[in-house]
């Protein structure tokens, strides 16, 4: 750290190292889009930039990331849908010519239930949506309580919670989209 308080270019240049990949990784796996994804880490590292060295203080910046990258991820998800905006589904584990077996229809499906859980999580709390993000993007219980602010015990507990709701909100979706896939094929066959 500097005398004036603010970061020094390598400690600073070793954090974005350390934890750039993974942050980019939770973020596209939350919004399905390189470039919207890129831009939150962008956002999250400049505020880290900004707040300085204290919020390092302690070994918490790995939280301190993974805690506001998931929020601002969750809140450009939020902010797509107020707009009306549908984001552009990119496949970031499809690589042309390689044969996964996959059907564009079967693609296709797979986008539409990406999108489907990108709605569910985006009427969550945030907390719930948060731990579950974290949790599914490969995270210990132990880094889950540390970028959450919270006793690695309670973690357990909160993650069953929100995969409750998760699940509880995401059948009632679907058993709307059943019922209105099932009301069109009868009026477009009168």
């Amino acid at each position: 750290m500097n005398m004036t308080g603010g970061w020094t270019e390598p400690e600073f240049e070793a954090i974005f190292r350390e934890y750039y990949p993974r942050m980019a990784a939770v973020a596209r796996r939350v919004l399905r889009c390189d470039s919207e994804a890129e831009e939150v880490c962008a956002e999250v590292f400049l505020r880290l930039y900004r707040s300085g060295p204290g919020v390092a203080a302690g070994g918490l910046v790995g939280g301190w990331l993974y805690r506001t990258a998931t929020r601002a991820s969750i809140d450009a998800i939020r902010a797509n849908r107020r707009r009306g905006r549908e984001e552009p589904f990119e496949d970031v584990n499809f690589v042309p010519g390689e044969d996964r077996g996959d059907s564009p229809l079967s693609r296709l499906l797979r986008g539409e239930r990406i999108a489907r859980v990108r709605a569910v999580l985006a009427r969550l709390k945030t907390e719930k949506a948060q731990i579950l993000l974290l949790r599914y993007s490969g995270l210990s219980y132990r880094e889950i309580a540390e970028a959450m602010q919270i006793r690695a015990n309670s973690v357990g507990a909160m993650l069953a919670r929100a995969e409750a709701e998760f699940s509880m909100r995401y059948e009632r979706q679907e058993g709307r989209g059943r019922k209105t896939s099932q009301l069109r094929p009868a009026k477009e066959g009168q």
